[in-house]
């Protein structure tokens, strides 16, 4: 379990501080912890144990847990710049031009990523 603390685990979610993740992402994820946490324990997917019962049975955390927390920490972090920084800036970049330019698709991805961002900052999920 000290080698899935120490690596595996922090391995998984590198980079996820600045994803916006979709259902797909987050399922991936949890199928490759409970590949990995399976072979600890000796389950396989034969054994139809649930990933929550494997979970309690190792006492640790899922996947997604780690995933808030490290984009938390990260949305903590750019409360702290300094407003001429880069990361900061993009973050509250307002683009010119008709608000009806952009592709619907585009639009509703921005507007997802946005609404996530601001519910993190005021303290949500």
């Amino acid at each position: 379990m000290k080698f899935y603390k120490v690596v595996a685990r922090p391995s998984l979610p590198y980079g996820s501080e600045t994803w916006v993740t979709t259902q797909r992402d987050m399922t991936r994820l949890e199928a490759a912890e409970m590949h990995f946490l399976g072979s600890v324990t000796g389950y396989t997917r034969l054994d139809k144990i649930r990933s929550e019962d494997i979970r309690q049975e190792l006492e640790i955390s899922g996947i997604q847990d780690v995933r808030l927390k490290y984009k938390q920490n990260w949305i903590n972090h750019l409360e702290r710049m300094d407003n001429t920084r880069l990361p900061k800036y993009a973050t509250h970049l307002q683009t010119p031009g008709k608000k009806g330019s952009r592709t619907p698709q585009e639009t509703m991805a921005t507007r997802r990523c946005r609404n996530r961002l601001n519910d993190l900052i005021q303290g949500g999920r």
